[in-house]
């Protein structure tokens, strides 16, 4: 800390208590400190990003031995397909086709 132009350091009973206040933050300065709250969070820290004190995040760690890429179940593609469009058909040009129309001649 700076005190009169001096630079101090933290005892660690302030230390404390300004990484329990760092658990809430608002989202000007989440984008302005982002660096320094990730830090916190790689420590294993919660943030709770609030704008206009009404909670719209929240950072926090990876679960141990989370991937953050999760596979892709395809296997049941065409049944939402078949509820998304209700049974009907969409037809239409191949790409191919649009592709030539678009790009006239040359």
């Amino acid at each position: 800390m700076v005190k009169g132009g001096k630079v101090s350091l933290l005892t660690r009973a302030e230390l404390c208590v300004k990484l329990c206040v760092m658990k809430v933050s608002t989202v000007r300065e989440v984008q302005h400190n982002f660096s320094s709250l990730l830090r916190l969070v790689s420590r294993g820290e919660e943030i709770e990003v609030y704008s206009r004190k009404k909670l719209v995040a929240r950072i926090v760690p990876p679960q141990v031995g989370q991937s953050p890429f999760q596979p892709v179940d395809w296997s049941d593609l065409p049944s939402l397909l078949h509820s998304l469009w209700k049974g009907k058909m969409v037809h239409g040009s191949s790409t191919g086709k649009v592709l030539d129309d678009l790009r006239g001649e040359r």
